[in-house]
């Protein structure tokens, strides 16, 4: 089993990342969907992608790595994340099994055409009232993918 801490739009706000970090110590991967608004160094061991308010630092505007048998693309989805047809498209055209995606400050997690949708929420204040929010992510040794909501 592998464990992955994903968070997104914490939006400058280091006490989130930090507390994090601290609460999860042991985890396999850390992934960040953008809206940091701080340098790599800064939120580092997050591996992370640029938010639409990221402009000031280098980060790729989305990552693909294989994890657990699965191929994942992290972005932070401004252009797709409200229309799941464009996020599908987008995923189908990139050849990926799990999209981690953030801007919506929303938490989300759903598999749609096989595809499994997975947005963490924001650290700093969700769209949707609800507490801010991360994500744990199991991969299972059975291929299995398990999420975990953890709210801040």
């Amino acid at each position: 089993m592998l464990k992955i801490c994903l968070c997104s739009d914490n939006h400058g706000d280091i006490d989130s990342i930090n507390k994090i970090l601290s609460d999860n110590p042991a985890c396999d991967y850390y992934f960040h969907c953008g809206d940091s608004l701080m340098p790599p160094e800064e939120i580092a061991p997050f591996i992370s992608v640029e938010g639409n308010n990221d402009w000031r630092f280098d980060y790729p505007s989305q990552r693909i790595v294989e994890v657990g048998g699965h191929r994942i693309l992290i972005f932070h989805g401004t252009r797709y994340v409200y229309s799941m047809k464009a996020m599908i498209e987008k995923a189908r055209l990139e050849e990926v099994d799990v999209v981690f995606f953030g801007h919506s400050h929303t938490f989300y997690d759903k598999t749609h055409s096989n595809i499994r949708f997975i947005n963490p929420g924001s650290t700093l204040y969700n769209r949707d009232l609800s507490k801010p929010s991360y994500a744990r992510v199991y991969f299972l040794d059975d291929g299995n993918i398990r999420v975990e909501r953890i709210d801040l």
